[in-house]
């Protein structure tokens, strides 16, 4: 029985690691095709079938039992670029110090023999440089110079040690350097509908210095030697181009690579550049993946392409990734989860799990339909949320739903709300702890359309009840016609801004400009009435509402960019010629304050000073966009990072309170706006 019982606890160590061994080679393929993908030139310019590429090559990655087995793999999937360039390069050999010739010599027909590359191979990039003024001066000197570029491996400082033998004294004549195409992408430019980020790719054409010409040259003929390892250097080309040097080996068409490391001495070289051929202008195409829509579930190929993208587009394009901890161990953990998810609702259920790691309020998954297993497109005509550890109604859509202000949610078709908001925590995310619990708490009350919700209900009295309430799809109930602004006691101005629209903003003013005070109540989604607020009430004489900071992805630098590298820009407040509004600025803020009304919270916060009222906002600002999924699922996630003016962070945070205060049940049940009682009170003279 113990023989027995070791067998079988082998037996699942000996699977455990087998497992974990494909799913690191599933990681590395992953790095590589993402690379790729957003560094080759040739994405942009051609008919690529990437996602094709890869969907080949996963079986035999999966498969592979060795190294070699595993790199064949990759290097089959990087070959359907059609480049010489972009390929796995295999372990190098150094050769010994004794079989390294000297740096500089002559040979018997008295040409000037550079061993430029076996000498950095062997020694290193420092000791290469020591020797670049006598390199200048016997290059001056000689007539017939030959330099030996081979044996380089990219490793280190290699290429920048070759890239110094441009200032060489080649030319009494400036050689033009050809330019370099390479990708660029300002943010990830969404793959359906628009944004107001501004985001975009393109192909970028570097512009490169001529080589510099030398007061004294004697050189008559320059040969290059290369054995195709690794692109030439620019001024290599350039010499070449301008028929003052010839080529003993291949002339690569790339300006630059990159390496991906695959264990076991192996790399996977990419093509970041290409040389301007001096030519028609390329016509750079952006990248729409494709949806692969009639998958439903995606073959295994093409679930893991999904687990992909997803890590790759955040990998490269999120601004708040330093937030989000280790975004490789996610990857990491839900490979094995997306291999073994063979029917929709699995597939569909990991897309959501995986994308709820990223922790932003902005995250989803869509479209509706698609995640109806488990966020039902009807739900309940009224609002609940989390109020002293209880669930509790705070607005009513339909005067007619048999529920009551203040009245306590207990449970959701006879199950307990609390472990039907913990059964869906892990399929949906927010950036607080406060925004997800009241985003789950009103998923948890979501059906099937035409259903009825069986819901527990504990009122005023103590007692709970059952009441049934019909969910609905379309909340088409009236407007109120009252006005979203009024004077309240003791000559203070109130305005909704979830009902105030941008044509109502300066009728709003003329109401109130006498006010004393004035309280905008943010306490939901405005209707873009910040930039027509904010120069009403800029009695600080602010320049600028907002600080933004994005991703800017350069093929070159592909490999190290994260979030280290981007654009940012301080966003002016707008200016109208319009009277100024001098009296104090209130704003009422909670967790259902979002994207929007946080950034409105911004501008006044800069242009009035205003004070915070409430409890701290969602937390996730940052314009939109998206990306597709096998199986047509399209995943949102926030482009910008968006900051205080000052700079301070705003993401997970949320606009915080100056006075902290927020609804009890005896307050809701009794008809009482306590956060705006608050403020009211302030106004008057309270702490």
């Amino acid at each position: 029985m113990v023989r027995r019982l070791i067998a079988v606890a082998l037996l699942f160590a000996t699977t455990a690691l087998a497992d974990d061994a494909r799913t690191q080679r599933l990681e590395k393929l992953c790095r590589v095709w993402a690379a790729a993908k957003y560094a080759h030139p040739a994405m942009m310019t051609g008919k690529i079938d990437w996602d094709g590429a890869l969907v080949r090559a996963i079986p035999a990655v999966r498969a592979a039992s060795t190294p070699a087995q595993f790199v064949a793999a990759v290097d089959a999937m990087l070959k359907e670029f059609n480049d010489p360039v972009t390929h796995v390069v295999a372990p190098g050999t150094k050769a010994k110090r004794s079989d390294v010739p000297q740096l500089m010599r002559t040979d018997e027909r008295g040409v000037l023999v550079i061993d430029a590359g076996p000498y950095i191979a062997t020694h290193d990039a420092l000791a290469f440089w020591t020797q670049t003024e006598a390199i200048a001066g016997a290059v001056a000197r000689a007539s017939d110079v030959r330099v030996d570029l081979t044996g380089l491996t990219g490793e280190g400082n290699e290429t920048a040690a070759i890239d110094d033998l441009a200032y060489m004294p080649w030319s009494t004549e400036p050689v033009p350097v050809p330019g370099k195409w390479m990708t660029y992408y300002s943010g990830f430019d969404p793959q359906e509908g628009g944004t107001s980020g501004g985001y975009y790719s393109a192909l970028m054409l570097i512009a490169s210095k001529p080589l510099a010409p030398a007061e004294k040259s004697f050189v008559r003929r320059i040969t290059f030697v290369t054995d195709g390892a690794l692109p030439p250097p620019p001024f290599v080309v350039a010499l070449v181009r301008a028929g003052k040097a010839k080529v003993e080996g291949p002339l690569i068409d790339a300006a630059s690579t990159l390496r991906i490391d695959l264990g076991d001495g192996y790399a996977a070289q990419i093509r970041t550049m290409t040389y301007d051929s001096g030519g028609q202008a390329l016509m750079p195409v952006p990248l729409i993946d494709a949806k692969y829509e009639a998958m439903k579930p995606p073959d295994l190929p093409y679930r893991l392409l999904a687990a992909f993208r997803i890590w790759s587009v955040i990998h490269y394009f999120y601004p708040y990734k330093h937030l989000i901890g280790d975004w490789d161990a996610v990857l990491h953990e839900f490979i094995p989860r997306f291999e073994g998810a063979n029917d929709a609702d699995a597939y569909t259920g990991a897309v959501l799990e995986m994308t709820a790691h990223i922790y932003d309020g902005h995250v989803g998954v869509g479209p509706l339909p698609a995640i109806a297993h488990f966020f039902p497109p009807a739900t309940v005509p009224f609002q609940i949320r989390r109020v002293e550890n209880v669930y509790a109604v705070i607005d009513k859509y339909d005067p007619s739903a048999p529920v009551s202000i203040g009245d306590v949610v207990v449970s959701v078709d006879g199950e307990p709300i609390d472990a039907r908001v913990e059964r869906l925590w892990k399929y949906a995310t927010a950036s607080t702890e406060e925004a997800r619990l009241n985003r789950m708490a009103q998923n948890a009350l979501r059906g099937a359309e035409g259903s009825i919700a069986q819901l527990g209900i504990r009122g005023k009295d103590g007692a709970t009840r059952t009441v049934a309430v019909p969910r609905i799809t379309k909340f088409d109930f009236p407007e109120p016609k009252d006005l979203p602004y009024r004077v309240l006691d003791g000559n203070i101005g109130y305005a909704d801004l979830r009902r105030l629209t941008t044509a109502q903003v300066d009728a709003m003013f003329d109401a109130l400009m006498q006010t004393k005070a004035l309280i905008l109540d943010m306490r939901g989604y405005p209707k873009g009435t910040a930039w027509a607020i904010a120069p009403r009430i800029n009695t600080r004489h602010a320049v600028y509402g907002a600080s933004f900071r994005g991703a800017l992805v350069e093929g070159a630098e592909s490999p190290t960019l994260q979030t280290s590298r981007g654009y940012w820009f301080d966003q002016p407040l707008p200016t109208r010629a319009k009277p100024l509004y001098t009296g104090k600025v209130i704003v009422l803020i909670d967790s259902r304050a979002i994207s929007q009304a946080e950034h409105s919270c911004l501008f006044f916060e800069q242009a009035a000073g205003a004070a915070f009222v409430g409890s701290p906002t969602a937390g996730a600002n940052g314009d939109v966009t998206n990306f597709w999924l096998p199986g047509g699922l399209l995943v949102r996630f926030s482009g910008h990072d968006v900051r205080h003016a000052d700079g301070r962070q705003l993401q997970r945070v949320g606009i915080q309170p100056d006075i902290r205060v927020e609804p009890t049940i005896a307050g809701l049940q009794a008809g009482k706006d306590e956060v705006l009682e608050r403020a009211v009170a302030y106004v008057n003279g309270g702490k």
